[in-house]
């Protein structure tokens, strides 16, 4: 039995399947917010395009809509078909069709870590946008 330490991820009890299903539900939620910001986000630079008059800001539009098609054309789509991948294998599990749940968890742990490390990408892109639309108005 695995030792309890308060302060590293090794703990005595490990989530629970259901508790892993949530979280996913989860990402699944935050993916489709995150799509419908990127279409405001896109409409915010298309309103605001005709304002930028200089070559510093035209290259910052550029980089802001590089970004929108990224995510929204490739990013988020991945993440969301990996999620509805994941929520597959654990209907597997739980029907009984599948008995490797410990890679189920490895999985769940690979998508969290890159929807965390996105979180925070994109928590990044969110302020630079708000600070180039606020220099613009």
């Amino acid at each position: 039995m695995e030792k309890l330490k308060a302060t590293t991820t090794e703990f005595l009890l490990r989530e629970g399947l259901m508790d892993l299903h949530k979280t996913s539900k989860q990402w699944v939620s935050e993916v489709d917010l995150w799509k419908f910001e990127l279409e405001f986000f896109q409409k915010l630079l298309d309103s605001n395009a005709g304002k930028v008059t200089t070559y510093k800001g035209k290259k910052t539009i550029g980089h802001l809509q590089n970004l929108i098609t990224y995510y929204q054309g490739e990013l988020l789509d991945e993440f969301a078909k990996a999620v509805r991948k994941h929520q597959k294998y654990l209907n597997r599990i739980i029907t009984g069709e599948e008995s490797d749940e410990e890679s189920y968890r490895v999985k769940h742990d690979i998508i969290d870590d890159k929807i965390t490390g996105f979180k925070d990408s994109f928590k990044s892109y969110k302020q630079e946008l708000f600070q180039f639309i606020s220099e613009l108005i």
